[in-house]
């Protein structure tokens, strides 16, 4: 049995260690986001190693829309995980609405999307970079306009700005379209690549673990709701074709 002495070691090394923030924040990481807001009710110094960790998580940014009668706005916010409040970020240079958005080695990229409540499409695109104070605009589209289309960060560090998949959507001519563009940021350049097996707009996209990219729901041509979803692996070793199954 332990004596006193190696008691009271042990109990001051615990008071120690719940004392530090440091240590709460690396608690806070494991728990996930609810966990580590539930932290914050336990004391002094984990309520401020959770807010230590939730700084360090991106965040959530929602941008443009429309307003309740139907026209495009260019507001730009961020919600703060660690405060769960909505901080003001730099308003878009275009007003828009269904438009496809996502990050690109730390910026924040806008494409495409509808500028007004009257079905005007648009094929621009502009970037929030990481610290500056106002969006850029950069190239627009080669494939024209286009709306309800989903975006996914491309993983790669050869080209000069980025660049991003450009799923699906609603082009200039009210049709629902199934292909997918690469696009290179820095020209505006589209080229074409392996056609989604349904034409659908206002989906979700995103990529998974090993390079897979996935899209479900959205509507069809016809504008009725979608319930399925498909995958593009990427192409085996040795071959160049790939499909959405």
């Amino acid at each position: 049995m332990a004596g006193p002495t190696t008691r009271a070691r042990a109990n001051w090394a615990v008071d120690r260690a719940t004392s530090l923030p440091e240590v709460w924040a690396i608690v806070a990481k494991h728990l996930g986001l609810v966990g580590a807001w539930q932290l914050m009710l336990v004391c002094r110094a984990a309520c401020a190693g959770a807010k230590e960790s939730l700084a360090t998580l991106p965040g959530l940014v929602v941008c443009g829309g429309r307003t309740g009668g139907g026209g495009p706005v260019s507001d730009v916010r961020r919600l703060h995980l660690a405060t769960l409040r909505w901080e003001t970020m730099p308003s878009l240079l275009l007003a828009r609405k269904d438009h496809a958005c996502c990050t690109v080695r730390g910026a924040f990229v806008v494409l495409g999307g509808e500028t007004s409540g009257g079905g005007e499409f648009t094929s621009s695109v502009e970037m929030l970079s990481k610290g500056k104070e106002a969006f850029t605009a950069l190239p627009p589209l080669s494939c024209g306009e286009i709306t309800d289309a989903a975006a996914v960060t491309v993983e790669e560090s050869g080209s000069v700005a980025g660049q991003v998949l450009l799923l699906g959507g609603c082009t200039a001519d009210w049709g629902l379209s199934p292909t997918v563009h690469l696009v290179d940021l820095a020209t505006g350049v589209c080229t074409l690549q392996p056609n989604l097996l349904v034409a659908r707009g206002t989906f979700v996209a995103a990529r998974l673990p090993k390079g897979c990219l996935v899209c479900a729901g959205g509507v069809d041509g016809n504008y009725a709701p979608l319930s399925s979803a498909e995958i593009l692996e990427p192409p085996v070793q040795g071959t160049t074709d790939a499909a959405w199954t």
